[in-house]
């Protein structure tokens, strides 16, 4: 694979990172309320738009450079995958934003579940950086890379459920727009994680193929 497609993909998914770590660096203020941290930090996820910029430059790239049409579909797939990762993390953290401005209250244990998978999620991000750097070294190395990106979704995904019984609970109590936003919040953190292992099966695919 091209040199600088690696090192633009690489550079993608650097932001994709930053992004992830925005978004479990904010929520650590929501317990305490603490909107101002909240805002600062939740900004900081913006960066999932440069990672927007990447995405466009990389699917050009790729489609045009001369690579083989099954390493160029793992290529492509990769990068909108990532991207939505990205996205995923930023629409959480403005619908967090959003119930914090109208003063509704997110339930404790959907806080601590949010933080579970915040934390997730960046580490899903990160297992993906490494998985690419090694690509040049190991496949072997980066099929485990895939392999332990899989079981931290695996791990989310278990966890899902509580949140949902909260939300139905919790409908009867609170507005319309508290049920509405935090059933989205959770749905939201599901494609980012779902987007993870959508990337690991990438990732090992494209491992093998260029091995």
């Amino acid at each position: 694979m091209d040199r600088k497609i690696l090192e633009d993909h690489l550079k993608h998914v650097e932001k994709v990172v930053e992004t992830a770590r925005a978004l479990e660096d904010s929520v650590s203020h929501v317990r305490n309320r603490d909107l101002n941290s909240f805002i600062k930090d939740y900004e900081k996820s913006l960066l999932s738009r440069e990672a927007d910029v990447f995405k466009k430059t990389l699917v050009k790239e790729v489609s045009q450079e001369l690579i083989h049409p099954m390493d160029r579909e793992y290529l492509i797939t990769l990068t909108l995958n990532i991207n939505q990762i990205a996205r995923c993390c930023r629409a959480v953290g403005k619908r967090i934003l959003i119930l914090l401005e109208a003063s509704e209250d997110l339930d404790g244990r959907m806080i601590e579940y949010v933080s579970a998978v915040a934390s997730k999620i960046r580490q899903i991000a990160e297992l993906i950086l490494s998985a690419l750097q090694s690509l040049k070294r190991s496949t072997q190395e980066t099929i485990e890379y895939a392999n332990e990106i899989e079981k931290i979704e695996e791990d989310a995904d278990g966890l899902k459920l509580e949140p949902y019984k909260i939300v139905l609970k919790k409908c009867n109590e609170k507005s319309i727009e508290w049920c509405i936003l935090s059933k989205e919040i959770i749905d939201t953190l599901e494609e980012a994680t779902d987007s993870g292992e959508r990337d690991a099966d990438t990732i090992g695919m494209l491992a093998v193929s260029l091995s």
